[in-house]
C-alpha cells in the first residue's frame, strides 16, 4: 500500500524495484515489471520511513519462508479435521460438543509455540494458496471449529427432516412437529429440552429413544430412561416398547425406572447388599415418619419440647427488628390492624405478640395496654397505656421499637422524646418499669433479659409447652412437620452438614446470629440426629442418603454404568442429589444426556426438587444445546399467553413463547362469592352450564383443582349429564388435562400459601429464589394450564388472592356476577397489592382494600 495506491510485488522480483528521489518527490519504478509509481508531496523524512516500511514488509514476508514445517502441520490438522467431519456426515452423526472441544484443542496445540505478528500472518496468508490457505485461515482467519460444526449440524437436521419423515410421522400416534423432530435429531452430549405444558414432551422422549437405536447411537440396553415416580416410569417404558415395536425398532433391554429404584440397584450391585428404604417414605414424603421422630424427642427431652413450642408459638413466622410480617387480625375496639396472640388479644406489633405468646406459655398473667394507674390525659394527649401490665406485682413493661443502627425507628418522629417522657412518668410516680427492645428479639437476648427482669420483680416464669391456650399457634403441627421435612430433604440432598448450615446463618447488625434461624437449626440438629439414628438401627436409608451413596459409588468407579445415553423426564423436579447422580452417569467420553422438563412447572420443592437443575443446566452438566418445545397441543393461545405472562413475571424463570393453533377468547373467568356455600353454588352453576352445552352422545371432562385436599368438601355431589367431573389437588394434577378447569380456593393466605416460602429454606438451598411466591406462582401456572378450553376461578369477597388481584389489574380475566359489564375493581392505591372492594359500615357502603387488615386503605363511595 502506497499513499497513492496499491502495488503488488512478488518477493522474487524485489531486486528489480528502484527508487528515484528528488527534492520533493519519489518515483518507485520497475519498468520491466510495469511499475512506475510516483509518490509526490512527501517530505524527506516520510520518504525514508516509506523505504523502511517497504523493507520491513519484505523482511517479514521472507521470514515466513521458514514457517513451512508449521504450515505443513496445519495442513495435516486441517486434512484430519476435514476427514473427521466428512466421516460424520457420511454416517449422519452429530458434531458434538465433545467433538468441538477435542478439535479446537488440537488446533490450539498445533498453533501454540509459533507466535506470528499480524504482518507475518498477512504475509503468510498471501504466500500460500489452495489447501495451505484453508489451513492457515483455520488457524488465523475468521473460520472456527464451532461455527463449522454448527453449520454442518444445521445441514444435517434439514436433511434428516426430509429423509426420515416417515420415522417422525410413524413413531408416535400423531406425526411429530418440526420442533419435536429437531430435538430428536440433535444428538449433542448435553441437550436440555425446555418443554411447555401440553407440548408433547413424552412423544419427543419416545421418539428420542427410537432414534437412538435406529441411528446406532446406542442399543436398547445402553439407554437409561429415568422418571420420578413408579406410574410415570411404567407409562414411559410401556409407551416406548409399544411405539418402537410399531416402528420395527428393536428395543431389547430398554426399560424405564425411577431414580429411587435405580439408586438401589447401583448400591446393591456395587456393594453386594441392596439397602432397604425406610417404610413410609413414599407416603406424604415421609412426614408421618418425621412426626414419630418429633413425638419421641418431645417425650424424651423437656428441653426439646420447650424449644419446639417456643418456635411454633413465638417465632413461627419470619420477622425482624426492622420489618413486621403482615397483620393478620383487626382490633375493633382500638380500630387498628394487629397480630392475634395465643390468648386471642390483638397486639399492635409482631414483636409484642411474640412476647405475649412467651408470657402466656410461661404462665405469666398480664394485661395488654391497660391504662396507667394515674390519669395523665390532657387536651392534647390521651391517657398513657404501657404495653404490658403484670397485675400480680403491679409492674409495667414497655417494648421499645428500637432497631440496630438507628437512633429511633423509621416513621416515628419524636419516638425517643416520647420514650423518655414515659420513663420520667414512672420515675416520678414510683411505679416499676421493665424494658425490652425490638433489636434484642432478633439476636435472641430479649427473652433471657425479660425472664431476668421478671424474676427480680417477683414473677417466676415457667415455660410449659403443653400449657393449654385458647388461640392457635403461629404454625400448626402439620406446617411445622412439613417445614422440617422439606429442610431435611434439601440439607441432605445438598450434603450440608451442621457446620455448613451454621455458617449460612445470617448475622444481626451487632454480629449476633438471628434467633429464629439459630433456634430452628438447634431443633433441626436434634431432629436430624434422631432421624438418622432410627435409620441406622433399622438398617434402612432415606431417599437422599440412598441417592448420595449411589452417586459416590458411580463417581468412585465402583459401579460402571452400562448406559451411554440417559434420558430424564420431568427434569424440573430433580433434586441436587438426583442431578449429581445424572452427572456422574454421563461424565465420560461419548456419553449423552437428554433432559426434558419445564421450569415453569417446578412445584415439588417440599419434596426436595431444586429448580437450579433446569435454570443452571450448563453450569452443572457442561456446555451443550438448549432446545424448546413451544407449541402446545392443549390450551388456547389466549390461555397460554395469559398463563405464560403470569409465570414469567419471575425473572428467574427460563424464557419461552408458547404458541397454540387454537383460540378461545376470554378463557379465564372469576366468580366472587360471600361464603363457602357460595363456592359450592358457583361450582354447581358452572357445571350446569357446561352440562347444558354438551350435545347428546358427547362428553366433557372437568377438573376441580384445590390448593388443599379439604377443598373437595366444597364440590357438589350431584352428577351432571355428559360431564366427567373429578377433584384433585393442583400438585397431583400435573401432567393431566381436562376440557375445563375450576379452581375454587383463590383466597388470600390460601393460594398463594403464605407458609410455603419460609426464608429458612434458603439455608439449605444452593440459591434461594427471592421472587415473591415463586413456587406458588408456578403452582398456579400448572393449575391454569391443565385446561384445554376454560378456567373458572372462585374467590371469597374481600379475601381475593393476590394472584386474582394481579390478573384483574392486568385486565386479562373476565368477572362474573356484579361485574358482567366489565367493570373491574381498581387496585389499592396504598399497598398496590389489593383490590378496592365494597364494604358495609354503620354509615353505609364504602370502598376498602381487600387485604384488610394487612392494609387499612379505605375511602367513601362517590356517586
Amino acid at each position: 500500500m502506497t499513499p497513492t495506491g496499491v502495488v503488488n510485488i512478488h518477493v522474487a522480483e524485489r531486486e528489480k524495484l528502484r527508487f528515484e528521489r528528488g527534492s520533493v518527490w519519489v518515483r518507485m519504478s520497475a519498468p520491466e515489471l510495469g511499475v512506475i509509481q510516483p509518490l509526490t508531496g512527501l517530505a524527506k523524512r516520510a520518504v525514508t520511513e516509506f523505504n523502511h516500511a517497504v523493507a520491513r514488509e519484505f523482511a517479514e514476508y521472507e521470514s515466513t519462508l521458514d514457517l513451512q514445517p508449521f504450515v505443513d502441520a496445519l495442513v495435516r490438522w486441517w486434512s484430519a479435521f476435514q476427514k473427521a467431519t466428512r466421516d460424520a456426515w457420511a454416517k449422519r452423526r452429530w458434531l458434538t460438543e465433545e467433538f468441538i472441544v477435542e478439535w479446537d484443542t488440537s488446533l490450539g496445540h498445533a498453533v501454540s509455540g509459533t507466535a506470528l505478528s499480524m504482518n507475518q500472518r498477512r504475509a503468510l496468508a498471501a504466500r500460500v494458496s489452495g489447501v495451505e490457505a484453508e489451513a492457515v485461515n483455520a488457524a488465523f482467519g475468521d473460520w472456527n471449529v464451532r461455527s463449522h460444526a454448527a453449520d454442518q449440524n444445521n445441514a444435517l437436521v434439514n436433511l434428516e427432516l426430509i429423509d426420515e419423515r416417515s420415522f417422525f410421522d410413524r413413531i408416535e400416534k400423531t406425526p411429530l412437529t418440526d420442533e419435536q423432530a429437531r430435538a430428536v435429531i440433535c444428538f449433542d452430549n448435553r441437550v436440555q429440552l425446555v418443554a411447555a405444558a401440553g407440548s408433547g414432551k413424552t412423544s419427543t422422549m419416545v421418539a428420542k429413544a427410537g432414534w437412538t437405536i435406529r441411528k446406532a447411537h446406542a442399543s436398547g440396553d445402553e439407554i437409561l430412561l429415568l422418571a420420578f415416580n413408579k406410574a410415570a416410569a411404567a407409562e414411559l417404558g410401556e409407551r416406548c416398547i409399544a411405539r418402537l415395536a410399531n416402528a420395527d425398532i428393536p428395543a431389547t433391554g430398554l426399560r424405564a425406572t425411577t431414580f429411587h429404584a435405580f439408586g438401589l440397584r447401583v448400591i446393591g450391585e456395587a456393594t453386594g447388599e441392596k439397602p432397604r428404604l425406610a417404610p413410609g417414605l413414599d407416603k406424604n414424603n415421609g412426614v408421618g415418619l418425621l412426626a414419630d421422630v418429633v413425638r419421641a424427642l418431645r417425650r424424651r427431652s423437656p428441653e426439646f419440647a420447650a424449644r419446639w413450642s417456643l418456635f411454633q408459638n413465638v417465632l413461627g413466622v419470619p420477622m425482624s427488628a426492622e420489618v413486621d410480617p403482615e397483620p393478620d387480625a383487626w382490633d375493633p375496639q382500638r380500630r387498628r390492624s394487629g397480630y392475634r396472640a395465643l390468648n386471642l388479644d390483638i397486639m399492635k406489633s409482631a414483636g409484642e405478640r411474640a412476647i405475649a405468646n412467651w408470657l402466656i406459655k410461661s404462665g405469666v398473667e398480664f394485661e395488654y395496654e391497660r391504662p396507667y394507674e394515674i390519669n395523665l390525659a390532657d387536651a392534647q394527649h390521651s391517657q398513657y397505656r404501657p404495653d404490658f401490665f403484670y397485675p400480680s406485682t403491679g409492674v409495667y413493661h414497655e417494648h421499645w421499637a428500637l432497631v440496630p443502627g438507628q437512633a429511633e425507628p423509621p416513621g416515628y418522629e419524636g419516638y425517643l422524646e416520647s420514650s423518655a417522657w414515659k420513663k420520667r412518668v414512672h420515675h416520678a410516680n414510683g411505679t416499676t418499669l421493665i424494658e425490652t427492645a425490638a433489636r434484642d428479639l432478633g439476636s435472641g437476648s430479649l427473652f433471657a433479659q425479660l425472664e431476668h427482669q421478671l424474676r427480680t420483680t417477683g414473677i417466676e416464669p415457667d415455660f410449659d409447652p403443653d400449657r393449654p391456650v385458647p388461640g392457635s399457634p403461629l404454625l400448626t403441627d402439620r406446617e411445622m412437620l412439613n417445614l422440617f421435612r422439606t429442610f431435611l430433604a434439601h440439607a441432605k440432598s445438598n450434603r450440608l452438614e451442621p457446620a455448613h448450615l451454621r455458617s449460612r446463618v445470617s448475622k444481626a447488625r451487632n454480629g449476633t446470629p438471628d434467633l429464629r434461624e439459630s433456634l430452628f437449626l438447634d431443633l433441626f440438629d436434634d431432629v436430624r440426629e434422631e432421624w438418622d439414628s432410627r435409620l441406622r438401627e433399622a438398617n434402612e436409608v432415606d431417599f437422599e442418603d440412598m441417592l448420595n451413596q449411589a452417586t459416590d459409588l458411580v463417581e468412585a468407579g465402583r459401579w460402571m454404568s452400562p448406559f451411554r445415553v440417559v434420558l430424564v423426564d420431568e427434569f424440573q423436579d430433580a433434586s441436587h442429589a438426583r442431578a449429581r447422580l445424572v452427572k456422574a452417569l454421563v461424565n465420560r467420553p461419548a456419553h449423552f444426556l437428554f433432559a426434558v422438563g419445564d421450569d415453569w412447572q417446578s412445584i415439588y420443592r417440599f419434596a426436595g426438587s431444586d429448580i437450579s437443575a433446569m435454570t443452571e443446566f450448563e453450569e452443572t452438566f457442561g456446555a451443550g444445546h438448549m432446545m424448546r418445545l413451544e407449541r402446545t397441543f392443549r390450551s388456547s393461545q389466549e390461555l397460554s399467553t395469559l398463563a405464560g405472562d403470569f409465570v414469567m413475571k419471575n425473572p428467574n424463570q427460563l424464557t419461552k413463547t408458547v404458541r397454540s393453533d387454537r383460540s378461545h377468547p376470554a378463557p379465564v373467568e372469576l366468580a366472587v362469592v360471600d361464603t363457602d356455600a357460595g363456592v359450592t353454588d358457583a361450582i354447581a352453576q358452572r357445571l350446569s352450564e357446561l352440562s347444558a352445552a354438551v350435545s347428546e352422545g358427547s362428553s366433557l371432562s372437568v377438573k376441580i383443582l384445590g390448593r388443599y385436599r379439604y377443598e373437595e368438601e366444597l364440590v357438589p355431589r350431584t352428577r351432571y349429564r355428559g360431564l366427567d367431573v373429578t377433584f384433585q389437588t393442583v400438585h397431583s394434577s400435573k401432567g393431566l388435562e381436562a376440557d375445563h378447569v375450576i379452581i375454587p380456593g383463590l383466597n388470600r393466605g390460601g393460594f398463594p400459601s403464605t407458609k410455603e416460602d419460609d426464608p429458612l429454606l434458603r439455608l439449605a438451598l444452593p440459591e434461594g429464589d427471592d421472587f415473591p411466591h415463586a413456587e406458588e406462582r408456578r403452582l398456579f401456572y400448572v393449575a391454569l394450564t391443565r385446561a384445554r378450553d376454560s378456567v373458572l376461578l372462585i374467590a371469597r369477597s374481600g379475601r381475593e388472592s393476590e394472584f386474582v388481584t394481579e390478573l384483574i389489574s392486568d385486565g386479562v380475566i373476565s368477572l362474573l356476577g356484579d361485574h358482567e359489564a366489565g367493570e373491574a375493581p381498581e387496585r389499592c392505591p396504598q399497598c398496590g397489592r389489593g383490590l378496592m372492594v365494597v364494604r358495609q359500615g354503620k354509615y353505609g357502603p364504602f370502598l376498602a382494600c381487600n387485604r384488610f387488615p394487612a392494609c387499612t386503605s379505605k375511602r367513601s363511595i362517590t356517586s
